[in-house]
């Protein structure tokens, strides 16, 4: 299709969405980013979706949206997770017509602990953000006619230098591994750990928008699949990131942390070191457990398309997480101890 007039992206100040609307005003669009709080660029706007009216500047039609407003936290409760990424979903469409191409961005992982995404109940998934955003494709299928939903897996930097917008999620490994939180990498070690550049997603949404929009509902899996990273390989390539880094700030190298299983770890260690772990080191402990579900994948993602290998990747976001995060990255890990 031609250039529209306009295009709005939602979560425009996130990884992802701050990615897309910089691959498509480089595509030659006219593009208008919104957020919660607004972002400082010239087509940057705050608006609450879902809790107050459009600004004046954000009034459609809209030849095409594309929502990639999310809170990714994993641990709210289902209420709070709702009114994050439902309500807002169900307002943004309701105030769209028929004839906007409208561009839902999702996560590889609404498909749950059963494989799909079609059951309502909480328990089908591995937490509250994925129960979240398995309702909300179901909602885009019952409200539109046609849209384009997009999955993908765990987001890392550009492929040229690693740059994020903004560090979450995933990067609470390099974190943990230089400030000693976590006394095993409780994992599958065989297990695959899929990831994708936000360039990934940001040029299939620029190729998505000049595509025009599909006949009914269009699904596309982004992704390595079946040639993602194992779990080991991936954590080698952060802590080879990580020291090198560190060989660079004259700081001591990490040392490989013991592979545990998640049967070996909830069954055996932990029953028996609880006893002993202070405060922290228990609020540590806690919050690594949600992290288990997704180092244990061992079946890969049916992806739609293919992307290049993130390896390279990954040791560059790695290393820019380090140079923007010095103080965390130069840390020297505590031994854990009763």
């Amino acid at each position: 299709m031609t250039a529209p007039a306009r295009i709005l992206v939602t979560g425009a100040t996130g990884a992802v969405g701050s990615a897309v609307q910089r691959a498509l005003d480089a595509a030659g669009h006219d593009t208008y980013g919104v957020s919660r709080r607004g972002g400082t660029g010239a087509r940057q706007y705050a608006w609450q979706i879902g809790q107050e009216a459009a600004p004046d500047a954000l009034r459609g039609p809209w030849p095409v949206v594309v929502h990639c407003a999310a809170d990714t936290r994993w641990n709210l409760p289902t209420e709070r997770a709702a009114e994050a990424n439902i309500t807002p979903l169900r307002a943004l469409l309701s105030t769209i017509g028929p004839e906007t191409h409208f561009i839902h961005l999702s996560s590889s992982y609404v498909t749950g602990l059963n494989g799909t995404s079609d059951s309502s109940a909480p328990d089908a998934y591995r937490n509250s953000y994925e129960w979240s955003k398995a309702a909300a494709e179901r909602l885009v299928r019952a409200e539109r006619e046609s849209a384009d939903i997009v999955r993908f897996p765990i987001v890392i930097g550009a492929r040229s230098d690693g740059r994020l917008d903004r560090y979450s999620g995933f990067f609470w490994l390099p974190s943990s591994l230089c400030s000693g939180a976590v006394p095993a990498l409780v994992a599958e070690g065989k297990a695959l750990l899929d990831m994708v550049s936000t360039d990934d997603v940001a040029d299939h949404i620029v190729r998505t928008v000049a595509g025009g929009p599909p006949s009914d509902h269009r699904l596309a899996v982004l992704g390595r699949g079946d040639r993602a990273q194992r779990v080991d390989e991936v954590f080698d390539t952060i802590l080879d990131a990580l020291n090198s880094w560190r060989a660079e700030a004259g700081v001591p190298r990490l040392d490989h942390l013991p592979y545990v299983t998640p049967d070996q770890w909830n069954r055996f260690y932990l029953p028996f070191a609880e006893q002993y772990l202070d405060r922290a080191q228990l609020v540590r402990v806690t919050a690594f457990r949600a992290y288990q579900g997704y180092l244990s994948v061992t079946e890969p993602f049916a992806v739609t398309d293919q992307v290049a290998d993130t390896a390279q990747v990954l040791h560059r976001s790695i290393r820019r997480w380090a140079d923007v995060h010095g103080a965390s990255a130069r840390r020297v890990p505590r031994p854990w101890g009763a």
